[in-house]
């Protein structure tokens, strides 16, 4: 039983991990505490997410690095330079730190990318986090609801919105303002977070005027509780409290990963590659097993064809000799004449 808990065998469902590993492939963590340390970028590893969610992914960044992506999808981090195929998540060039335990973070010194893993990091952590959106042309704020006249996929944006869109939304929003605003200054979406709390006030039950109304949905709407978000305190300095790293897919697109969640903190990896293991799985292993089953499948076929060949066979037999019957002439039976008869 220990050995089941110590080194587990994952399948593959997707091809996120393509072309290292193959859809439905077999991968073998080591869940033992020696496996969970001194992790190196390049290592194939098991991340936890909420809702008991497992996702098998590769580490681009460790604790300490700085990785930057261009929309060109090049990828730089301190160990390596490569071209990542089909990268869209980075629709502008960034550079982002991947933070150690230790660190202190200011919040209003970070960039987009940055700022989104950071609220990413603090709510992971349990921290109910309040944040609050300003529009800035240059150094003058300039009113927020021109946002309203701007659109994200052909949608109209909401202003209730606009504290919860990730960067590349932002981006893209900041480059339409600009485009109608006069002027040369930059304008930006700046924000700040606050450490808040959420409040329910219970409503008031309805008067006896009230209980003769016959709109029922309005009386029950009059008894749902309120929920409020309270500010506690702003937040501008930010304690790394683990070490960070930075998971991606092989896939360029359309993959849930660090480029769409932010940090993964080392108590979230939960297992590393066992490489012998999963090479032979995947190369003796799976091999034999698809050859044994194509063998199967095959020997069913031909097995398959013998029985409706000699099926067919003994049914035209039959057939044969039946028509043959049906061809002679029916036998006459001979009369016997009593003696004397003529």
């Amino acid at each position: 039983m220990a050995r089941y808990y110590a080194f587990v065998p994952l399948r593959l469902m997707d091809n996120s991990m393509s072309p290292g590993f193959k859809e439905r492939s077999v991968i073998w963590m080591c869940q033992l505490p020696n496996c969970l340390t001194h992790f190196e970028e390049g290592d194939i590893v098991l991340e936890s997410r909420p809702g008991n969610e497992k996702m098998i992914r590769k580490i681009l960044g460790q604790p300490g690095d700085t990785i930057k992506i261009t929309d060109q999808g090049r990828v730089t981090t301190p160990r390596t330079n490569f071209k990542w195929k089909q990268e869209d998540t980075f629709i502008q060039s960034r550079a982002f730190y991947v933070p150690k335990a230790g660190d202190t973070l200011v919040f209003d010194q970070l960039n987009d990318v940055e700022q989104d893993y950071v609220i990413g990091y603090l709510r992971n952590k349990g921290q109910h986090i309040i944040i609050q959106t300003t529009l800035w042309q240059g150094e003058h704020e300039i009113n927020l609801d021109r946002v309203g006249s701007t659109k994200i996929a052909n949608r109209q944006v909401s202003l209730n919105e606009i504290d919860f869109l990730p960067w590349q939304d932002r981006f893209l929003i900041e480059t339409q303002i600009r485009q109608s605003e006069p002027g040369n200054a930059p304008i930006a979406l700046k924000r700040k977070i606050f450490r808040g709390s959420k409040k329910i006030i219970p409503q008031n039950p309805p008067t006896i005027k009230d209980t003769l109304v016959q709109d029922s949905l309005a009386n029950q709407d009059s008894l749902t509780p309120q929920v409020v978000e309270e500010i506690i305190d702003p937040i501008n300095t930010i304690v790394i409290e683990d070490d960070c790293y930075y998971l991606v897919c092989n896939k360029g697109s359309n993959c849930p990963d660090s480029r769409e969640t932010g940090y993964v903190t080392a108590d979230k990896i939960t297992g590393r590659i066992m490489e012998t293991p999963t090479r032979f799985q995947n190369s003796v292993i799976a091999p034999t097993i698809r050859k044994t089953q194509t063998a199967a499948r095959l020997a069913s076929e031909l097995i398959s064809k013998a029985v409706n060949a000699v099926t067919e066979f003994f049914n035209s037999e039959e057939s044969n000799e039946e028509k043959d019957a049906e061809k002679k002439p029916p036998k006459t039976s001979k009369i016997k004449l009593p003696k004397g008869a003529k």
